[in-house]
């Protein structure tokens, strides 16, 4: 047997198996950006989502930036809103007017810091989550 011939397509099988995985996660919906949340919150109205907030840490996208991905979940003409303090300072509210399904993103800072964060609704009286607390 020609064992130059198994090396060889031995090695073209690896890298092909190797190519297939990593289309496999593709076609599943894995992305760079999904693996960068560190955490997130959820706000639900009359039992579904209405809308969530990524904290994502700072690395090597956004400029080193720490940042929140704040999504509009439901079809409801309802416009969300995201509030975060950095290191117990002051409140800071970011809004999503975008309507159903869209995002908005929102750079914080660099560097280490700790941050609470919640998403709410803007219905009459604000439907919000929990506080959500993280690091970067």
């Amino acid at each position: 047997m020609n064992t130059n011939f198994r090396s060889r397509s031995h090695k073209v099988m690896k890298r092909t198996g190797v190519v297939g995985l990593a289309a496999a996660g593709l076609l599943a919906g894995f992305s760079g950006s999904a693996y960068a949340a560190s955490s997130s919150a959820i706000v639900y109205t009359n039992g579904t989502r209405a809308a969530e907030a990524w904290f994502n840490k700072s690395g090597a996208s956004h400029s080193g930036y720490a940042w929140i991905d704040l999504y509009d979940a439901k079809c409801d003409g309802e416009p969300v809103y995201v509030e975060y303090k950095i290191n117990n300072g002051s409140t800071t509210t970011k809004w999503n007017s975008g309507g159903c399904g869209s995002t908005a993103g929102f750079n914080l800072q660099k560097g280490s810091f700790a941050i609470v964060y919640r998403v709410c609704v803007d219905t009459f009286v604000p439907t919000c989550s929990p506080w959500k607390a993280d690091n970067n």
